[in-house]
């Protein structure tokens, strides 16, 4: 299987935080896990058998195009192969205005965009019948910059989100709030609007991904270096929020990287 990432250009970075193609040519089974990182997203992919999501232990056979939500349960895609499944990670307060789904409504879960969304753009069927993932990225790139032509974020909402990027989640929600002159019940209601997250899960999240990329890297630090890089006040309360994320401790997470 190919892994990448696309490249964006600036007026697609004011919707879209990043974009993932997945593909294979071979007749093959593939499990995509995927875990909580901060943002719903748009998926639209191809493969001649049925694909499935599992959340726990539910299971749910998507349609070709479908957005997500916030991710807390680590989700796994079966598909089989040929296929492509080109993944979308968008600003969170688009899903709502943009898609008319309620950002806390879609919280571990997905939600299908019905075929008269999407086939009129021809670019879907073309990118389909030549089997080419490129294309697919392209075509959803483009139905996602149409779907937010009028979409303007909360201004506020976010810096905050983007301050706490920056901060890898180690932000205390308190100072944050207070900074950009609002109370905490009123940053939280915002967040949990258009977010579907209170600003201190969104934080927690974006920590948890900042310590899997230092797992995962080529120096493989010690637990211990992880943790206290990533603001953890202690081993084992980042082995505690490694494992509510990924239903497993990190020694063992990193043994199957």
């Amino acid at each position: 299987m190919k892994v990448w990432k696309a490249s964006l250009s600036p007026k697609e970075k004011s919707l879209i935080q990043a974009v993932y193609v997945f593909e294979s040519d071979k007749e093959e089974r593939q499990l995509l896990p995927f875990y909580a990182d901060g943002f719903p997203g748009i998926v639209f992919f191809h493969s001649e058998k049925p694909v499935t999501v599992y959340v726990g232990s539910e299971s749910k056979i998507m349609d070709p195009v479908f957005v997500y939500g916030q991710t807390i349960e680590p989700i796994q895609i079966e598909i089989y192969g040929p296929f492509f499944f080109v993944m979308v990670q968008l600003f969170p307060a688009l899903v709502e205005e943009s898609f008319g789904i309620p950002a806390i409504e879609l919280t571990n879960s997905c939600w299908t965009i019905p075929a008269l969304d999407w086939s009129k753009e021809p670019g879907f069927r073309i990118a389909i019948n030549e089997f080419s993932s490129s294309l697919a990225s392209s075509v959803l790139i483009k139905f996602v910059l149409e779907r937010g032509e009028k979409f303007r974020p909360d201004p506020i909402l976010q810096v905050c989100i983007e301050e706490i990027l920056k901060e890898n989640g180690n932000c205390e929600i308190k100072k944050l709030s207070n900074k950009h002159g609002l109370s905490e019940r009123t940053l939280q209601r915002r967040f949990q609007n258009y977010v579907g997250l209170t600003p201190k899960q969104f934080s927690t999240i974006i920590r948890f991904q900042s310590s899997l990329r230092e797992l995962d890297g080529e120096n493989k630090p010690k637990l211990t270096d992880v943790a206290y890089m990533n603001g953890y006040s202690d081993q084992s309360h980042f082995i505690r929020q490694f494992k509510s994320f990924t239903k497993e401790k990190p020694f063992r997470f990193r043994e199957k990287i």
